[in-house]
């Protein structure tokens, strides 16, 4: 009996242990997991570690070279570029940042941070019940495959990106955008197209001037955008019931991009609003950039030429890559969006294609990128 009772005892004691250490485990566990969806330093690291040798900062003299190239590029186009939109920016852009390829990084990481806060707070909101330890294994697990995919995807980007006009999609009240020049990624490309160093300089940087006119001559646009960014982004973490079947079935094949495939009708609806103002940001860019290009650069069709060239050289892995990542949606704006800008150009002429800046309500549809005539019918029937 004693043996037994001394057994009993012992059984207590370890359960007792166990049971302890099971709960200081599970209190671990939840500490270590948090509540955030991504650790921003973790992906810094691995965006940095994959760029490896492509990470080698700009030497000072560089910079600094291609900094005032810049500037002075850009106060000899901006008239150009206003006298072939018709509108007149409200200051002048000579203020460019010239970056290396962890600078763009550190750059764009800033942007997707913020937005990954308001998902969270979305997420944080919605979670019904206490906070328990499978719940944060799992937020564990999923923050280190989103670690992972985010690090891939910003050094990709880090190696392919030439400029960018930072819209400032995130900054509270009015705010100005920047243009951000990737200097090794601008010299690299256009010694592979084996072009003039400050011809390609120009060509991108007349690229990047038709978007900040875009954006700065109308103020309305930003904020509209960035609102727009943010509820897709929204939509995506609110609306999650049912994506595994969703991915299932897009999986197996269908109509349209496979990221619209395993979205919800409001998702896709939101979506394409954002595609069909990212393809007209696009496109309109296109068309000044060819209409201003020949007056900027005498051997302009010939850079141009060569540049859409590039995109028939990219091998598979990167095409695979661009696919996965929906990069690829990216290149198909570019080019629907400057037919809509030809096409109504050709119906109605300049003045009435600028019409799509008065407001959120002359913008086109993603079907009316599609069928130009669809919106000039429309916007004809409009109240002038």
């Amino acid at each position: 009996m004693a043996r037994n009772s001394a057994q009993l005892t012992a059984g207590i004691v370890v359960g007792g242990l166990l049971a302890v250490g099971a709960s200081i485990a599970s209190r671990e566990i939840m500490r270590r997991a948090g509540t955030r969806l991504i650790d921003w330093d973790a992906v810094r690291d691995i965006a940095h570690r994959r760029l490896g040798a492509a990470a080698t900062p700009i030497p000072a003299a560089q910079r600094a070279e291609a900094d005032a190239f810049y500037r002075a590029t850009l106060l000899r186009i901006e008239p150009i570029v206003a006298e072939e939109i018709g509108s007149e920016l409200p200051a002048a852009l000579e203020t460019p940042a010239v970056v290396d390829r962890l600078e763009w990084v550190d750059l764009n990481l800033a942007t997707f941070r913020a937005l990954f806060e308001r998902i969270e707070r979305l997420l944080l909101e919605a979670q019904t019940g206490p906070d328990t330890a499978g719940r944060a294994v799992s937020r564990w697990l999923n923050r280190a495959v989103g670690n992972q995919q985010l690090g891939f995807m910003l050094a990709f980007l880090g190696r392919k990106v030439l400029g960018q006009y930072d819209v400032s999609l995130l900054a509270a009240g009015p705010a100005r955008g920047r243009l951000h020049f990737v200097e090794p990624n601008i010299l690299a490309t256009a010694a592979n197209m084996r072009l003039p160093r400050d011809e390609f300089r120009t060509f991108i940087a007349l690229h990047e001037v038709t978007h900040a006119f875009e954006f700065e001559a109308h103020p309305w646009l930003r904020p509209y955008f960035a609102d727009l960014v943010g509820r897709t982004m929204e939509q995506l973490a609110s609306e999650s019931g049912g994506l595994v079947e969703r991915v299932r079935q897009a999986v197996s094949g269908g109509d349209g991009h496979w990221l619209e495939r395993i979205m919800t009708p409001a998702q896709r609806e939101t979506f394409a609003k954002t595609q069909a103002l990212m393809s007209l940001l696009e496109g309109y860019s296109n068309h000044v950039m060819n209409a201003a290009g020949a007056r900027i650069l005498p051997n302009f069709g010939e850079v141009h030429a060569r540049f859409e060239r590039r995109g028939e050289r990219r091998g598979t892995v990167e095409r695979a890559i661009m696919k996965l990542t929906g990069l690829d949606l990216k290149m198909e704006q570019y080019a629907a969006g400057e037919r809509f800008a030809d096409a109504v150009i050709a119906e109605r002429g300049r003045d009435f294609l600028n019409r799509v800046w008065t407001g959120p309500e002359t913008l086109p549809s993603l079907d009316e990128i599609r069928q130009p005539r669809h919106w000039i019918a429309r916007i004809e029937g409009m109240t002038p």
